[in-house]
Order: structure tokens, then C-alpha cells, then sequence
């Protein structure tokens, strides 16, 4: 037998049952005298035992022997299950994980001391804890995280229009035709035009697989959200809006600290205990809300309870002491300026040492790192009525449609529906519109001639007022190249700087062309040449 075929075989299989085990558990725990689900919750563990005890991986044999007992007391009802004891087979769980990545062997003392504890607690049996002579806590979180991106779900169909398409290219280099002198520029010509069509085509279609769905994403932190709740003695649903929006993979790993945070705020400093909620007229269980939406060329998630809302005394505290405001100015700042402050680094709560209650520890590095990727981030809450955490991003890896432009060498583009109109400078109606001369910004060297195109658009979005977006802008261009398609992918840190780059576009034809954002152009200087 190849040993390490086999254990790499364990590995996977493992990996599979115990997730299947945290879905069925946390099915169980609000359904706890179904049998049915505890013989599923059996047969996964006697699974995972059988595999190991082939391998003779002893600690994780032993450990799954155990659970399969208890879990056959509660599937024959020869003893009731309990809440605690389905948090004594959750932490189980987590302890087969860990003994799964390691090859069944301990290396540190604290986990040898959490696998004899929960030894100890498993021979007991669930009569003892029945009984009150076990008491069960949730496994200690080493600072609250969830696993890795490290898989996404692609439909079969688009696999086979895919293999079908390598399949073509592969058939079409063995199909160059044998040609006259007198035929083979016509010739060679459309065969290139064939090829390079096809690969175009190939490329789009392979970038759809790094897209991965919001729903898919939300149930990475499903578990988390459990254990959180318990460790802070409170009951919370998890409900996903808009699961089915996809976005790219990327994108969505970098979100998955920020996420964190947000949830950990959410169920910490936000939901209230469930005697606090019922007290209060609330539903004893909260609820965390993912949602997600599309708005033009952006990707809009928001995160948001039914908690307690941020306490406002803790901003406005902020603003007398760190901004010198009157009581008259902070009654007359708008609601989002007033929610910004906590994003601010000097921003800290009243009480930040006991129970955070102005939740702005933190925040400010949650805004960097939705920042980072283009995005931005905004808070609304309500006394009483929960806080929503709302971030607008660049959809990093998506098609749109742009008009792609020259300035120098550079080719830069700006999306279609941003566009107002174009005309060459000389067009009578480009009227008096600020007009934004980039060779500066680009570092393209100045000439005598003056660019004879420009563009024209009007600005749109929450953060200008009525009047602003009535404001036309133009953008002088050396040439316009036209409407292009174009797969978009977030700018890095370098470019991200400079503040009116909103991402890198990759059009069919291979080129790279880098995305103006243009609701920050008015931040530029009004160099009109």
C-alpha cells in the first residue's frame, strides 16, 4: 500500500467529514432529540475513525471511539442529549482537525493538555453530564479566525467549454494551411486572426474561475460566528442576502480580517445578552446580516446587526475633547461625519478597557484595509436598532465597458457610464467645464501642441452633494482609442496612493490600461492646458 497516497487521501476525505460534522452540529444544537441527525453526526465521525485506525493513527482513533458512543446514546435515546454535550462533540471536532493536519501527533503541551482534558470529559460519558458532573466550555479561540480561501466552486459546464476551447487552439496549430506564395499573407493573416480570437476567448473564460460567490464566502465564518456567541453568552442567526453575487477570490480573501473584526465587534459590543434583548422587547436571538449588491463597476457589502447601536455619548465625548466642538457644532454635523469619527486612529470609547461601548477600537484599521483595496468604508447605526458596517469596493476582477483613451504612452480608460460625451477641444459646446490636463500626474514631458480631445462626464455617487453633480468635468486626451471590454483588477499599493486610480484593466487584445476614478479628479489641481 502506498502509505502516503493514502494518508494524503485521509487528509482530504477527513477535511470533507468534519465540515459536514460543524454543519450537522450546529443543525443538532437547535434540534436536539432528532435521531436522525445524530446517526449522520455517528456515521461521519466512525468515518474519520476507520480511516485513521487503517492508518494506525492511535490519538485520533481513540478520540473518534469515544465520540461515536455518545453519539450512539443519543441516537438509540438511551440518554437525552444536551446543549453542553454538543459542545463537548464541537470541540471534538476541532481537536480531530488539528490531529488530522499533524498526522495524529501532539507537539506542544498546551494541546496535549486539551486533548487528556477532553479524553477525560468523553469517558465520563454523557450520563455524568447529564448528571452536572461535567462541565463544558467552548474550545479557547486563539484570536477568533477562520480558514483560508483555498477552494471555489466552478459549474461542470463552464469546465467543458473550456477544455473544448484548449482542445481547438491545440487543433488549430496542426491546421496551418499549405499555401501559395500569392495566398499566404491573405491566409496566414485570417489563421492568425482565428488564433488570436480563440485565445482571447480562452482567457476571459479561464478568469471565471476566480470568481467565488458571496454565499459561498459568508459560510466560512459560520462556525466562528457560533463559537463567538457562545464565549459572550449570546444567542445570533447569520442570515446572507445576495449570496449568489460573485466576486473575485482575491478580493474576498483580503476581506476575510476585516470581516472578522466587524463580526467579532458585532456580537461583543453590539448584540445584547439575551435577557438584556428580551427586557427590551427584542427577539432573545440577534441577528448578523451580510448583504451584497452590485452598483455599476462596484461591490457593496454590507455588514449589520439588530444590537444595542453605537453609543453616540462616546463620539460625542470624542468630538469636545479631540476636536474642541460645541455641543451647537456636533448637533449640526451630518449623520455619516458623525459616524466617520470613529475611523479616526485618535478615536477611543469612554470605557474601552470594559465593554468598548463606543466600538471604535479598531475601526480604524478595518478603514485602512478597505482602503487598501480601493474601497471605502461607512457606518450607520441607530440607538436600539443595531449598526451597519457598509463597504463599497472596486468589483476587483469583473468586465465592464470603458472608453479607452492615450495621454503620452500611457493608455488610460474611464467607465462608459461615466461618460457624458466626446469632442475634440475645438467642439463649441465643451463651454467652461473644468478641464484636467494629466500629463503632469503621469509624468509625460510637456509639449507645444495642446491635446486635441477631451472628455466629459459629471460626477455621481452618495458622497457629492445635489449641486456637485451637476458639475461637468472634461479630461484633455492626445487620442481616443474607443469602447473597449475590459476584465478589471484591483491597483496596487503604489498606484493606490495617488488617489485617483481606481484599477488595472486588461483589455482582449492583451494591453493594460490603468482606471481613472474619477470622483476624486476634483482633488487635482485644475492645470488646463
Amino acid at each position: 500500500m502506498d502509505i502516503q497516497k493514502y494518508q494524503k487521501i485521509f487528509s482530504q476525505e477527513s477535511e470533507k467529514y468534519l465540515k459536514e460534522l460543524d454543519d450537522l452540529l450546529m443543525a443538532v444544537e437547535k434540534d436536539l432529540f432528532n435521531t436522525g441527525l445524530w446517526g449522520d453526526i455517528h456515521g461521519k465521525v466512525h468515518s474519520v475513525k476507520g480511516m485513521a485506525r487503517a492508518l494506525s493513527l492511535e490519538r485520533i482513533t481513540v478520540l473518534g471511539h469515544n465520540m461515536e458512543e455518545w453519539c450512539k446514546n443519543f441516537q438509540s435515546e438511551t440518554v437525552k442529549a444536551h446543549p453542553d454535550a454538543v459542545q463537548i462533540l464541537f470541540n471534538g471536532v476541532e481537536l480531530l482537525r488539528l490531529l488530522v493536519a499533524r498526522s495524529g501527533e501532539i507537539d506542544s503541551a498546551e494541546d496535549q493538555r486539551w486533548y487528556t482534558h477532553l479524553m477525560s470529559q468523553l469517558k465520563k460519558g454523557p450520563e455524568e453530564l447529564a448528571a452536572g458532573g461535567i462541565q463544558a466550555k467552548p474550545t479557547p479561540m486563539k484570536e477568533a479566525s477562520i480558514g483560508k480561501i483555498d477552494y471555489v466552486r466552478v459549474k461542470y459546464d463552464l469546465i467543458e467549454e473550456l477544455l473544448g476551447l484548449s482542445q481547438e487552439i491545440m487543433l488549430l496549430e496542426k491546421s496551418i494551411p499549405l499555401l501559395s506564395h500569392e495566398q499566404i499573407s491573405g491566409g496566414l493573416k485570417t489563421w492568425i486572426d482565428d488564433y488570436t480570437s480563440m485565445l482571447k476567448g480562452l482567457h476571459f473564460r479561464l478568469a471565471q474561475l476566480r470568481l467565488m460567490s458571496v454565499g459561498d464566502f459568508a459560510d466560512l465564518f459560520v462556525k466562528t460566528i457560533r463559537n463567538l456567541a457562545q464565549e459572550n453568552g449570546r444567542k445570533v442567526r447569520f442570515e446572507v442576502i445576495g449570496g449568489e453575487i460573485q466576486a473575485d477570490i482575491t478580493l474576498l480573501e483580503r476581506l476575510r480580517e476585516p470581516f472578522i473584526h466587524l463580526i467579532r465587534n458585532s456580537i461583543a459590543h453590539g448584540i445584547e445578552p439575551p435577557e438584556e434583548r428580551t427586557r427590551s422587547g427584542k427577539d432573545p436571538e440577534g441577528k448578523i446580516t451580510l448583504e451584497a449588491m452590485r452598483e455599476r463597476e462596484r461591490l457593496i457589502i454590507k455588514i449589520g446587526d439588530d444590537g444595542r447601536g453605537i453609543d453616540r455619548s462616546a463620539v460625542e465625548k470624542y468630538f469636545r475633547e479631540k476636536r474642541s466642538m460645541s455641543d451647537d457644532q456636533i448637533s449640526r454635523i451630518s449623520e455619516e461625519e458623525f459616524f466617520d469619527a470613529i475611523i479616526s486612529p485618535e478615536f477611543t470609547s469612554a470605557s474601552e478597557t470594559t465593554d468598548m461601548s463606543g466600538r471604535g477600537i479598531g475601526m480604524n484599521v478595518v478603514a485602512q484595509a478597505i482602503e487598501f483595496l480601493g474601497g471605502r468604508l461607512t457606518i450607520r447605526s441607530e440607538s436600539l436598532k443595531g449598526t451597519e458596517f457598509i463597504m463599497r469596493l472596486p468589483v476587483s476582477l469583473s468586465i465592464i465597458h470603458t472608453v479607452t483613451f492615450k495621454i503620452g504612452d500611457y493608455i488610460l480608460s474611464i467607465p462608459t457610464s461615466d461618460v457624458e460625451s466626446i469632442q475634440r477641444r475645438e467642439a463649441p459646446s465643451s463651454g467652461g467645464a473644468p478641464c484636467y490636463d494629466l500629463r503632469g500626474l503621469l509624468g509625460v514631458k510637456e509639449n507645444q501642441e495642446r491635446s486635441p480631445y477631451i472628455l466629459r462626464f459629471k460626477l455621481a455617487g452618495e458622497k457629492y452633494t445635489k449641486e456637485e453633480m451637476e458639475t461637468e468635468i472634461a479630461v484633455a486626451v492626445d487620442s481616443v482609442i474607443g469602447n473597449k471590454r475590459m476584465m478589471v483588477m484591483p491597483i496596487g499599493e503604489i498606484l493606490s496612493k495617488a488617489k485617483v486610480f481606481s484599477g488595472v484593466g486588461i483589455m482582449e487584445n492583451g494591453d493594460v490600461s490603468i482606471l481613472f476614478d474619477i470622483k476624486n479628479l476634483p482633488t487635482l489641481p485644475n492645470n488646463s492646458r
